[in-house]
């Protein structure tokens, strides 16, 4: 065993159960169920008890004792809407169970061994992997406003297990999917799957954009909601604050229309808005805000269709600057 840091002793304060073969330790995978929507139900993980590497044989779920960490404990922060490892959050989490590990010379230990980066690309999925969902419920999507034609349109799912959101997530070039997010419908439960999947570099709905005009919200059900409205094409930056990427991905469109969270009552939305400024300079977008005049809603999910309808042909002009929304 390696002083730098006691890998069983880890395993016992995470939570994990496993049997001891030579060097490894083997067991149910942590995330099986995150990476594939189902238990594991053969032990096929397996973790080195000197170096923390892990590695499951059967739905691919691998990285180091860091990153199993972050994972078990969801010790992640958001930057520019993106989900990254909090490593502090683990550090402190363990020094906090007495655990003398020095993750310096962990990085450096395991990147002169293996020679690879502790950030890792995210499992691959595949389509077959949202057969376990099922449609909506309706009485969730009446509960919201939602018409199940706009659920199909952007191939929302639920988990009827764990009453659970399935919010599918592309890539902006060909559609292929990348993961989804998991939104609770009972409370305020949100979870990328697979970890670490970077939702920054594309829209919710991206495969729906329209040539002509785009709508840009921040939740992908607002999407729903301007969709059962009677709008085509609205995307979503699942969160408050557009990344770089986005603004890339949103040049594809003639005109765009922010309809994020109403700067007038919510501060995230309106420096969500000021940033669409800085993009606009920057990538030549044709901006117009939508226009909340006319209601007190926070967002265009608690707005009425008629409401929906006026906030988007009356949406004001980004040449008025921050004037335009607040």
């Amino acid at each position: 065993m390696a002083e730098l840091f006691d890998v069983q002793a880890v395993l016992e304060e995470l939570g994990v159960d496993v049997e001891i073969v030579d060097d490894n330790a083997r067991g149910m995978c942590p995330l099986h169920e995150a990476v594939t929507g189902k238990e594991d139900r053969n032990p096929s993980w397996f973790i080195h008890l000197e170096t923390g590497t892990h590695h499951c044989f059967s739905c691919g779920y691998k990285g180091s004792l860091v990153s199993l960490v972050c994972d078990v404990n969801d010790m992640y922060k958001e930057i520019w809407g993106e989900r990254f490892p909090d490593y502090q959050a683990a550090e402190a989490w363990l020094k906090q169970h007495k655990r003398e590990i020095s993750f310096e010379k962990m990085r450096e230990k395991l990147q002169g061994t293996f020679k690879f980066e502790l950030k890792e690309e995210p499992p691959q999925v595949e389509e077959s992997h949202l057969a376990v969902y099922s449609e909506p419920p309706t009485e969730f999507l009446h509960a919201r406003g939602l018409g199940r034609e706009a659920a199909q349109y952007y191939g929302v799912l639920w988990d009827p297990r764990k009453s659970n959101w399935i919010l599918p997530l592309r890539d902006s070039q060909q559609a292929k999917l990348l993961g989804w997010q998991v939104k609770g419908a009972k409370d305020r439960y949100f979870r990328n799957h697979p970890t670490g999947l970077r939702k920054g570099h594309t829209l919710f709905g991206v495969d729906k954009q329209q040539f002509q005009s785009v709508i840009v919200v921040e939740s992908p059900l607002d999407c729903l909601r301007i969709r059962t409205a009677g709008f085509v094409g609205a995307v979503a930056i699942c969160g408050s604050q557009a990344t770089e990427e986005q603004a890339k991905i949103l040049r594809r469109s003639e005109e765009v229309i922010v309809a994020l969270d109403n700067p007038r009552k919510d501060e995230a939305g309106k420096k969500g808005s000021q940033i669409f400024l800085q993009w606009s300079a920057k990538y030549n977008l044709n901006l117009k805000y939508f226009n909340y005049d006319q209601t007190n809603a926070k967002d265009p999910g608690d707005m009425t269709n008629s409401e929906i309808e006026w906030a988007i042909e009356n949406a004001k002009s980004g040449i008025l600057g921050s004037k335009a929304f607040v």
